[in-house]
């Protein structure tokens, strides 16, 4: 017996699985990020990366970034199903091999060392 594909795991008549970046505009608030997971499992979509970060204090206001792949219609579907969610303000939707688009990838790197390793290398 073959394991159920996910929902959008091969490509459609309408076009090909591509890798999008969305970034969501939320309420500061217990349980949203958990709603927003909880709307890509319950539809068997899959969530590549997720980083999530308070942008404003007064506002109350969190930016969720993911990354997801699909095709057109199942991206489409996925913006109008987390704007229909109470907590989200806004919904953006980048496609990664877009050229009008500059991606930068930064790492934060922690060196322990003492004198005695420093002079080995």
């Amino acid at each position: 017996m073959k394991a159920p594909k996910s929902a959008y795991s091969a490509a459609t008549k309408t076009g090909k699985v591509e890798k999008h970046i969305m970034v969501i505009w939320v309420d500061n608030e217990a349980g949203v990020l958990a709603r927003v997971v909880g709307l890509f499992s319950g539809r068997g979509y899959n969530i590549e990366s997720l980083a999530v970060a308070e942008i404003d204090k007064k506002q109350k206001l969190s930016r969720i970034t993911l990354v997801t792949s699909g095709s057109p219609e199942v991206i489409s579907q996925i913006k109008k199903q987390l704007e229909k969610l109470v907590p989200v303000h806004k919904v953006a939707d980048f496609m990664r091999n877009d050229p009008k688009i500059i991606f930068r990838d930064m790492a934060l790197l922690k060196v322990i060392s003492n004198e005695k390793k420093k002079k080995q290398s």
